[in-house]
């Protein structure tokens, strides 16, 4: 899977060119471009990028609505990706909503396509409406795929969320992310041996192969989040859910930290080998522990 990063990584962040303030172009992009001009297929071309960029408009203007920042937008070679100012939503629902947000747009985009197809005069060219029509549908179900980085995977992580809390889910969604992305493989390569090469499609899988990379990745950082934010939870948010835990005094403070979510708190109750409860310690208590103590602690130990 490495190896797919560094593929990932070449061809996005480590080579991105500033476009104003709030834009950025891969020089992929541009080589692509410029093939499509040469190859007499430059208005499939920049058509595609334009849906493509109404699909991410709908997820940065769901953002803004919802209050999340916004960073700049980034034009690569396998399509369009809006950056958050924070890199991460610290709300699931939020994240669901911004993430549903894009295929809504091109499922609407979609049925406009298809009744003016169905409605058109006989000096449209339906030719133009149907490639439309079937490239919003292609953006809608890909994106809808359960995995990691798509739409759909942000769907199920935020869901995740609010049960299991932020880092186990993105745990959770990172492995499952791994049987869409080889079914997307798998079906490339049979096409391959069947009918005739499927450039795309192996391309598709190559690059969420290595986003989901940079996924596992993040899992510690996300961690490190929660660590610089906990404090403000409660603080900022006025009222936080409440999730009570009970514990063995000798389980490992940072076991805890698996369970960690920002919308809510916790409070864990301390118990012995028979049950009883010696001590209740909030989740503060906890993690400050952690940070000026030792990573070793036991919960009983705080």
């Amino acid at each position: 899977m490495r190896f797919f990063s560094r593929i990932s990584g070449v061809l996005k962040a480590a080579w991105l060119i500033p476009v104003g303030e709030k834009a950025a172009v891969c020089p992929w992009f541009i080589v692509l471009a410029a093939a499509s001009v040469v190859g007499g297929y430059a208005g499939m071309f920049f058509g595609a990028y334009a849906f493509a960029l109404l699909h991410e408009l709908a997820h940065l203007c769901a953002a803004r609505l919802l209050g999340v920042g916004v960073e700049r937008i980034e034009i690569l070679p396998f399509g369009i990706c809006g950056r958050l100012s924070q890199g991460f939503v610290k709300s699931p629902v939020k994240e669901v909503m911004i993430a549903a947000a894009g295929p809504l747009m091109s499922g609407v985009l979609a049925a406009s396509l298809c009744m003016a197809a169905e409605h058109a005069g006989p000096r449209v060219n339906t030719e133009v409406l149907r490639y439309s029509l079937n490239l919003n549908l292609s953006l809608m179900i890909i994106n809808l795929i359960p995995a990691l980085p798509l739409d759909g995977g942000r769907i199920v992580k935020g869901l995740l969320s609010l049960k299991y809390g932020g880092i186990r889910a993105l745990n959770i969604m990172v492995k499952l992310s791994r049987f869409p992305i080889a079914a997307v493989l798998g079906i490339s390569v049979w096409l391959l041996l069947t009918s005739e090469f499927n450039m795309p499609l192996i391309l598709i899988g190559a690059f969420l192969l290595g986003n989901l990379a940079s996924e596992q990745k993040n899992v510690g950082m996300s961690t490190l989040r929660e660590l610089l934010y906990y404090k403000d939870r409660l603080e900022k948010n006025g009222f936080s859910p409440v999730v009570r835990l009970a514990a063995h005094s000798s389980v490992k403070a940072r076991l805890f930290l698996k369970r960690l979510g920002f919308y809510r708190y916790h409070i864990i109750d301390v118990v012995d080998d028979d049950g009883h409860i010696l001590k209740t310690i909030t989740e503060s208590e906890l993690i400050g522990a952690l940070i000026n103590r030792s990573i070793r602690i036991t919960v009983g130990e705080i």
